[in-house]
């Protein structure tokens, strides 16, 4: 009886492939369309390859299932997801594309080496690079997740407005030179909108800074708007000052409001002297007349 158990058992060993040939576990390729693999080199952290190709560092730790401390080793293989690609419809505009994807006119412009940032065409391709991240620890307590959300909400509330016997104060701003409005706020002519206001004035006139705050940009390495000066001012209000012939100031000075920056000029893709003017509220644009004082 022995003898012919032991041969059963023999037997059906020998047939297993034949009975669960069907249920064998494939591994999952990724297309190489839709995604790529970097191999991490020495020296390299999930920052620098984040940086190189424009993903996410939770993407890349979500997408790889890297765990905290989140550290990666030489020679190992990381999925790099595909890039954004927005193709342009009618009526898109780059400060319509921007909203969408939550980023800017600016980061759109310099990452798609856009010539003229005020012209876009119907079917163009545009890459839209993902925002830099720092991988969130997930909140166990969904209690305290929602209290956070709620406070987050009302100082965010608070920030942008102050109030005070029932009247919205607004921050305001001087005019940084003054003339004549060349061109307004909004969607002035179709498929292009204007995140600022443009001034005519004389070349070499000088341009003053419209609120106290620190030079976070100064150069011109943004097409269109030639020589740039970027303000950040306190509760995250920025100016932008575009067109300059001349920029007085470097990147990390700390300067007074009223005090001069830069000289007004026609550089960029403008023809006759004038200030491009913008403030935003974070990455917002907002309607520089509302605030101009």
């Amino acid at each position: 009886m022995k003898l012919f158990l032991a041969f059963i058992i023999i037997f059906l060993s020998g047939c297993e492939s034949i009975f669960f040939q069907e249920y064998k576990i494939k591994s999952y390729k990724f297309k190489k369309k839709d995604n790529l693999y970097y191999t991490v080199n020495k020296g390299d952290n999930l920052y620098s390859i984040s940086k190189k190709y424009n993903v996410t560092i939770s993407k890349l730790v979500n997408f790889n299932n890297i765990d905290s401390p989140y550290k990666i080793f030489p020679n190992q293989k990381i999925f790099i997801p595909k890039k954004r690609i927005h193709i342009v419809t009618r009526g898109d505009t780059l400060y319509s594309i921007s909203r969408k994807y939550r980023t800017d006119v600016f980061t759109i412009s310099r990452f798609n080496n856009l010539k003229n940032v005020n012209q876009i065409y119907t079917n163009q391709k545009l890459t839209i690079p993902d925002q830099f991240e720092t991988p969130k620890k997930v909140v166990k307590n969904q209690k305290k997740k929602e209290t956070q959300k709620a406070k987050k909400k009302i100082i965010a509330k608070k920030k942008n407005y102050k109030k005070k016997n029932n009247k919205i104060i607004k921050e305001s701003f001087i005019w940084p030179v003054q003339g004549k409005i060349l061109s307004k706020y909004g969607s002035n002519d179709p498929g292009f909108f204007n995140d600022g206001i443009n001034i005519e004035s004389v070349s070499g006139k000088d341009v003053k800074a419209s609120s106290g705050g620190e030079i976070v940009y100064s150069g011109n390495e943004i097409p269109g708007y030639g020589n740039l000066v970027l303000i950040k001012h306190s509760k995250n209000w920025i100016t932008a000052y575009a067109h300059l012939k001349k920029i007085y100031k470097k990147k990390g000075t700390l300067v007074r409001r009223g005090e001069s920056i830069g000289a007004v000029g026609n550089s960029g893709n403008v023809k006759i002297p004038q200030l491009h003017f913008e403030i935003r509220k974070g990455k917002e644009a907002v309607d520089p007349l509302k605030y101009l004082s």
